[in-house]
């Protein structure tokens, strides 16, 4: 059976989540939904979907749709997770899962209440040098992932406080689900410094953390938008074993590995992950098989950086794990 899926949120990311489903066949985006009912209607036409609205309410209450898509402004994600999950609906929200603590641990608690799928689109993890990393370090010592950003617009809405939280929280939960991925741990504390340092909306703009994994592995954290750095590039990786180093530069498409005594080995490869994260998406749903990465990746990547933000407020080590106990 095909399963049939609704967009809401019809923007940039939900037009390439909609052309990704088209080429992976086995589900056909049904219904579109936006604010703006003119461009739901415009996604409607190009993509040949049944309907469009303005109104969530349609897609949730619609017993012919069996999956949402969520690629809307951060602070609705919690909410249209929630009401999907209710309304028996399988869901993949766009990053971050939430922009609190307690949003985001009660969209795990009703997915788990109600038996639902829920992915978090962390398309990085589909990275082909991602993958060679764990490959050749799976068990590191040290992990230290960078991503500086060029300074975001004032007037950009991922900048606001409450719409996106800021390019920390916006972006910083990507390299932090890219450390709990390649330490192969989950993380148990976070010390951080940090501070608005230009940004008018007052979000902490730039942040440096030290992450504590369950395994013994550190983590460090460098996420900003001062300045996008030419040499390393936006997306910058290192990972640590005894003799051995592996660093990710070109936005993690140039991979360097050197083990003690031996030269440098460099692979190269692309940007992935829109169409991997998609095809499992839809694969898994297809077999009845858990979700590859699932709202506690969402979860955890999250808590990630907004306890850094306590730990910058307090001065003071926070815990991460432990809050999910």
């Amino acid at each position: 059976m095909e399963l049939r899926a609704a967009l809401i949120g019809c923007g940039g990311l939900g037009k390439v989540h909609t052309q990704m489903v088209q080429q992976v066949g086995g589900m056909k985006m049904a219904a579109f939904c936006d604010v703006d009912g003119a461009r739901a209607e415009q996604f409607r036409q190009e993509f040949q979907g049944d309907y469009a609205t303005s109104d969530p309410e349609k897609i949730f209450s619609d017993p012919g749709i069996n999956v949402v898509y969520i690629c809307t402004h951060h602070d609705t994600h919690a909410e249209y997770c929630i009401r999907a999950a209710r309304a028996g609906k399988h869901i993949m929200v766009e990053k971050p899962l939430a922009l609190t603590t307690e949003a985001c641990v009660e969209i795990g608690q009703v997915v788990e209440a109600t038996g639902v799928n829920l992915m978090t689109a962390f398309k990085m993890r589909y990275y082909a040098l991602i993958q060679k990393v764990k490959e050749l370090i799976p068990n590191p010592l040290v992990v230290t992932m960078q991503m500086m950003d060029n300074r975001w617009p004032d007037e950009m809405w991922a900048n606001d406080p409450i719409k996106g939280g800021g390019n920390v929280l916006s972006q910083g939960v990507h390299s932090c689900d890219i450390m709990r991925y390649v330490a192969g741990s989950d993380p148990v504390s976070v010390y951080a410094v940090g501070s608005n340092f230009y940004q008018k909306s007052g979000v902490i703009d730039n942040m440096a953390a030290v992450y504590r994994f369950a395994n013994g592995t550190i983590g460090n954290l460098v996420q900003g938008d001062a300045h996008c750095p030419s040499h390393v590039s936006k997306f910058y990786l290192q990972v640590f074993a005894e003799n051995k180093s592996a660093t990710l530069s070109s936005r993690l498409t140039t991979l360097t590995y050197q083990e003690k005594g031996k030269d440098p080995v460099i692979y190269q490869d692309s940007e992935t992950g829109f169409l991997e994260e998609n095809r499992d998406f839809i694969g898994a749903l297809q077999a009845g098989h858990p979700m590859p990465i699932d709202h506690r990746d969402g979860l955890l990547a999250t808590l990630m950086i907004l306890q850094g933000f306590k730990s910058i407020e307090t001065e003071q080590p926070q815990p991460i794990l432990s809050l999910l106990q």
